[in-house]
């Protein structure tokens, strides 16, 4: 029993002397680690920061109501990132064979580029999201509760703007730093936000266009296949082959045919030629408007 012991041992020692995780995956776990930490530090200076201005002001305002929001949103993610931070920890090898960042000893030497170290950290910090419980749908959740109340702080900081309150100017400058900070860190969702709201009016003016078009295209087919008249095929009553010229399919006796004006010798199934109008409304065979 021991030597069994002893053998399996020996065997993971030697797996992991063999393969071992590239310098890049190493570097971006450090990355990875350094943003959340750094992430901590900041969310708990904002709950420091929050006690403090609500110890020097008591009173009910919607100042102290916004910065406990953001003192409750801070304490949030301080366990988020805490919870990533030690999945990390057990999870780092498994998180190394998911991502294709173990290779074999000799072949250790690689040359680390700033982008890719950037797309692996995406990478881990998104795979360490799936394996918390703080998922990654609880981060979007979390992501919009902060939206919220960044766009609460934007009314409070145009009212109190306006106001130019001396009592409150300590919490007013807290909720200036937070707005910039916020600014900074999604600046991303911000521009996108900001082009959509820019372009909306061109987008509403070619989304008119584009129905108006296809109104027009659908009433030019409607008027085609009324103007159609589909007549019960007889050998006599058909010039040229007896046959369709879509389908290449012969005519049987008594089907619906349908005889172009632009030649007796272009005529069709009555289905092949509507289902051509629905597409162009020009003859198949010489590009005539039908």
């Amino acid at each position: 029993m021991n030597n069994d012991f002893r053998e399996v041992n020996q065997n993971q020692q030697e797996e992991q002397q063999m393969y071992i995780e590239t310098p890049i995956y190493k570097e971006a776990v450090c990355h990875f680690r350094t943003t959340q930490y750094y992430f901590i530090s900041f969310n708990s200076l904002k709950i420091g920061c929050g006690f403090a201005l609500l110890f020097m002001d008591h009173e009910q305002n919607p100042m102290n109501y916004w910065i406990l929001a953001i003192m409750f949103h801070a304490f949030l993610m301080i366990i988020v990132q805490r919870n990533h931070l030690k999945h990390l920890t057990t999870s780092k090898r498994i998180l190394a064979f998911k991502l294709d960042q173990i290779v074999p000893a000799q072949i250790v030497e690689q040359v680390i580029e700033q982008r890719k170290l950037n797309i692996l950290s995406r990478q881990i910090k998104l795979e360490v999201a799936k394996l918390t419980i703080f998922g990654k749908w609880c981060c979007r959740i979390i992501a919009i509760i902060y939206q919220l109340i960044f766009g609460y702080g934007v009314y409070l900081f145009c009212i109190y703007y306006s106001m130019k309150s001396e009592e409150l100017m300590y919490q007013y400058y807290f909720l200036c730093a937070i707005l910039v900070i916020s600014l900074y860190q999604y600046i991303d969702l911000y521009l996108i936000l900001v082009l959509a709201i820019l372009g909306s009016p061109f987008l509403i003016i070619l989304s008119c266009y584009y129905c108006a078009n296809l109104f027009s295209k659908e009433q030019q087919r409607n008027e085609i296949r009324t103007r159609l008249q589909a007549i019960k095929y007889k050998p006599n009553l058909i010039e040229g082959e007896q046959e369709c010229c879509i389908c290449r399919c012969p005519y049987e006796l008594n089907e619906e045919v349908v005889v172009l004006k632009c030649s007796q010798l272009h005529h069709y199934h009555e289905g092949c030629i509507m289902s051509w109008i629905n597409i162009n409304n020009t003859c198949p065979f010489c590009r005539k408007t039908i």
